[in-house]
């Protein structure tokens, strides 16, 4: 039962790397134990001259980048497999710089949180748009490919370099001074930082390295591509993907692809022209925007989800509000000539008792100023006529009882 179980086993694993070979993937490689170094040159090409005696000839008119990384997953790829990407923009330094190269274009490894430089190697070929490798740690988020040899695999501490310092400026912000492993990823070392890391290279001597982790990470490389190679919906998404990355390999982000895709529109539409040419969205016309005063690059902010997708519920809400403001329009229209007949109403009574009582308002006027004072209260007892008791606080504590008398104010104890 054992010899027929080892068997089997042995058949899935060629199964799965003449998969991999007709897919054009690189296959599945690794080893027991990593700590002979001459089985790990043996076994993996692109390490096979890893940390020898290395002469480098004319330095001075070599170029040297800084590569960050998120986790030591991708770098474990790159290692065993001599490869190496990064976004469309970084791809393109890249490129450009071994394309208009003299002399060797050099990588310095290393890892976020990981206090140390993994490694050192070269780029031996430019940019390939059309070779993709499918097992990265993040699925469809890096195309195309580099390829690369490995002169160094050792952990530096960042102790080694702290007197090696450059000048970094970013766009929108002042120049500042860091230490280069502080520098962000893919940026390129002046000639005299650059030569000063290969020495500490090409001199130091470590025992530590990444292979102590190389068990593990291929466990979870052989994982990773099991999960991938039988999923159906990750070939069709890959090969979607990688069709529109090879016409635009420098300028594509899958983000920007996904977000005109799905075509958000906000209130009112925008203009989308087809992908490759514009990235985000562009605003419609106004006349007033163009007349304020710009100061420097404004970025224009996408549309919001809400602003597009109001709901059922609220539409519905829209809709019942909408309704209820011409209900009530055409009851205002309805009442106005009712409100407008009682108004004429008033003013013709109004008019009829100042007919009748001619004299009273002249009466008034000839009255001195006592006998005013008299008549315009009789005049407000007539209006309360029903008793009613009402209470004003006040800041005092006093309180105001109206009757149908005259009004008196009633001190608190």
């Amino acid at each position: 039962m054992m010899i027929n179980q080892i068997y089997f086993r042995n058949y899935l694993n060629l199964l799965f790397l003449f998969k991999q070979m007709m897919n054009d993937q690189p296959p599945f490689i690794s080893l027991e134990s990593y700590d002979d170094i001459n089985q790990i040159r043996k076994k993996f090409p692109s390490l096979a001259k890893i940390n020898l005696n290395h002469e480098f000839n004319n330095l001075e008119e070599c170029k040297f980048f800084i590569i960050r990384t998120q986790g030591e997953d991708n770098v474990h790829r790159a290692m065993k497999y001599g490869i190496w990407t990064s976004s469309s923009r970084k791809n393109e330094r890249l490129h450009e710089a071994f394309t208009n190269k003299k002399q060797e274009v050099y990588l310095f490894f290393t890892e976020i949180n990981s206090m140390c430089f993994s490694g050192m190697a070269k780029l031996t070929s430019a940019f390939n748009p059309k070779f993709h490798f499918k097992f990265w740690l993040i699925e469809n988020k890096w195309f195309g490919t580099f390829s690369i040899e490995w002169l160094y695999i050792k952990d530096l501490s960042f102790k080694l370099f702290e007197n090696i310092k450059q000048i970094q400026k970013l766009e929108g912000s002042e120049e500042t001074l860091k230490s280069v492993y502080d520098l962000i990823d893919c940026t390129e070392l002046s000639n005299e930082n650059g030569i000063k890391m290969t020495k500490i290279f090409q001199n130091e001597v470590s025992n530590k390295s990444l292979f102590e982790e190389f068990p593990q990470l291929d466990k979870l490389e052989f994982e990773n591509r099991e999960e991938r190679t039988n999923n159906q919906r990750f070939e069709k998404k890959f090969k979607e993907l990688s069709s529109v990355f090879e016409t635009i390999p420098f300028s594509f982000s899958v983000a920007s692809y996904e977000r005109k895709k799905n075509n958000r529109k906000s209130q009112g539409g925008y203009y989308q022209p087809p992908y490759g040419q514009q990235y985000y969205y562009q605003q419609p016309y106004q006349p007033y925007y163009y007349q304020q005063q710009q100061v420097g690059y404004q970025f224009q902010q996408t549309p919001q989800y809400w602003q597009q997708n109001n709901g059922f519920y609220q539409n519905q809400y829209y809709q019942q509000q909408n309704s209820n403001k011409q209900q009530y329009g055409k009851q205002q229209n309805y009442e106005k000539p009712a409100r407008q007949n009682q108004q004429q109403q008033y003013s013709q009574n109004q008019g009829f008792e100042q007919q009748q009582n001619p004299e009273s308002n002249g009466e008034v006027q000839n009255f001195s100023l006592d006998q005013r004072f008299q008549i315009n209260n009789q005049q407000l007892q007539k209006r309360t006529k029903i008793e009613k008791t009402k209470k004003y606080p006040n800041k005092n504590e006093v309180e105001y009882v109206e009757k149908s008398q005259a009004q008196t104010s009633v001190q608190k104890n």
